[in-house]
């Protein structure tokens, strides 16, 4: 019988199974995040029969150019249901997904329960599980895991590009609603709160804010900002390549129009600036310390 809070994430699926809904449900700090095992301990403790999944792979098609690829993998679903009970499908709950790099991928467990997605750990025609990645100009590995989309049966999918679809994948958490409080700023309009949450979306998967967020890069980007005006804060979101040539950092979601590219820029901007002005200390201090 497991009742060690440090078996709880290496002995499973038995202890995971009994013990994670009632540690989530008392104890909720006691366990951050979810170590995954390795992919045949995966797929022979769960007992699930490993599937193929067909996509548009998102990270290395283009619009004018789709590319498909065949994944192995098991149903997330299915996953999460073993490892946190129904706690994962709770009104605003968000999946996290943690990569080696500390790259977080949050996916809203609606989003989960409503639409195919698996997490898979091979390619299906024996090729290294790896992709191009066209726009990051390098070829990257995807092991351990790496969480795709049937965008096949369901087309809408397409439309996200590669958001929500992370790998070299690690741990898995759940957020709760509230957690993202640090992030709201008193009496935002609108167009400040939709900037919050594509600034959470597409953001806040490598930077941090506020100490939400991602564990790519060290500095919170409270600090970053101090060194952008409003107006190169918007042009380096839109196109980053563009405006600094090497970059490794994205540009938005290509798979959406430019005029609805340059509107989720602008809110993130707007956002951010609303931020950095929110605490002028913050920029005073970064200032001060550069002297």
């Amino acid at each position: 019988m497991c009742t060690d809070i440090k078996l709880l994430l290496c002995d499973w699926p038995q202890c995971v199974r009994r013990w994670l809904p009632w540690v989530l449900l008392f104890a909720p700090l006691a366990v951050s995040a979810l170590q995954l095992p390795a992919p045949d301990s995966l797929a022979r403790n769960t007992g699930l029969r490993p599937q193929t999944v067909e996509v548009i792979e998102p990270h290395a098609a283009t619009p004018e150019r789709p590319v498909r690829v065949a994944y192995v993998g098991v149903p997330i679903r299915t996953i999460l249901t073993e490892w946190f009970g129904d706690a994962w499908q709770a009104p605003n709950v968000e999946v996290v997904f943690l990569a080696e790099d500390g790259y977080a991928s949050a996916i809203p467990g609606a989003k989960l329960t409503s639409q195919p997605a698996y997490l898979t750990y091979a390619r299906a025609d024996g090729k290294p599980f790896e992709l191009d990645n066209w726009e990051q100009r390098e070829r990257v590995p995807l092991a351990p895991y790496y969480l795709v989309w049937d965008n096949l049966k369901t087309p809408d999918l397409q439309r996200g590009g590669s958001s929500g679809w992370p790998y070299q994948v690690t741990r898995i958490k759940l957020r709760q609603p509230g957690d993202d409080a640090a992030l709201r700023l008193p009496n935002a309009d609108l167009e400040t709160a939709l900037g919050m949450k594509d600034t959470e979306a597409n953001c806040l998967t490598c930077h941090h804010l506020r100490g939400f967020g991602g564990e790519k890069f060290p500095e919170d980007l409270t600090l970053s900002l101090c060194r952008w005006t409003a107006a190169d804060l918007q042009r380096w979101i839109f196109e980053p390549a563009r405006f600094r040539p090497g970059t490794n950092m994205p540009a938005l979601n290509r798979a959406w129009p430019d005029e609805e590219r340059r509107l989720v820029a602008a809110r993130i901007a707007r956002y951010l600036n609303a931020i950095k002005q929110s605490d002028p200390k913050v920029c005073k201090s970064a200032s001060a310390g550069q002297e």
